[in-house]
């Protein structure tokens, strides 16, 4: 019998740390923050060039208060699954 196909203790081989995928919540809600900042501020520019919108209603004020906190909240949940799905840092 052939013993190639016993399974090795490599550590490419091993499963990914979960102190990593742990370590993407932050990241990923600092990086989801920035994108809904980001996203506030593009539509605020856009928004005064084509309007000249001196006072905005509430609800847009409202709209584009909760982007950044929803950006960090959805970047909080899809980071580590994205870094657990595409196989972390192999080397």
């Amino acid at each position: 019998m052939s013993t190639n196909n016993a399974p090795s203790n490599s550590p490419a081989t091993s499963k990914r740390r979960p102190a990593l995928i742990i370590a993407m919540l932050p990241l990923g809600a600092i990086l989801g923050f920035l994108g809904g900042l980001l996203i506030v501020i593009i539509v605020g520019l856009i928004a005064r060039s084509v309007f000249s919108a001196e006072r905005p209603g509430t609800d847009a004020w409202q709209l584009l208060g909760l982007l950044p906190g929803l950006g960090a909240l959805i970047g909080a949940v899809v980071a580590p699954i994205l870094y657990s799905r595409s196989g972390g840092s192999r080397r």
